[in-house]
């Protein structure tokens, strides 16, 4: 590589650390919208940090956050499940989808939640002998 080469334009795909949506992440996408009812897309642009991602919010606030090529894609992938698609820069997020990251942890398995602790009266062997 020479020293100039480092200046020169490079395609948009070939930037270094660009991430594309895999097909995994494209089926759990898909698998999503085709299990949950009342769900819409948001994308989020890419940072310095993270790729663009899509986020589908279900009707009940349950979501889902994958990293998409580009916003064409995201518009396509939802285009073909007839799910709105909104820029999270402008529009936010449903509020819905705040209750139910609220209702998750907000519901912590308490001690009144765990099976009763069943106890004998016998007293434990202890492996000591008393010689």
């Amino acid at each position: 590589m020479g020293f100039f080469d480092r200046f020169r334009r490079r395609d948009r795909d070939d930037v270094p650390g660009k991430v594309h949506a895999s097909g995994k992440t494209l089926d759990d996408l898909k698998e999503f919208l085709g299990s949950r009812q009342g769900v819409e897309a948001f994308v989020e642009p890419p940072t310095s940090v993270y790729a663009m991602t899509l986020v589908l919010v279900a009707g009940d606030g349950e979501y889902m956050r994958r990293p998409v090529k580009d916003e064409k894609q995201a518009h396509e992938i939802c285009k073909a499940q007839g799910v709105p698609v909104y820029d999270a820069r402008i529009v936010g997020y449903p509020k819905r989808m705040r209750d139910f990251e609220r209702g998750q942890r907000s519901n912590p398995i308490g001690l009144e939640d765990l099976p009763p602790l069943e106890t004998t009266d016998e007293e434990p062997d202890r492996g000591l002998d008393d010689d």
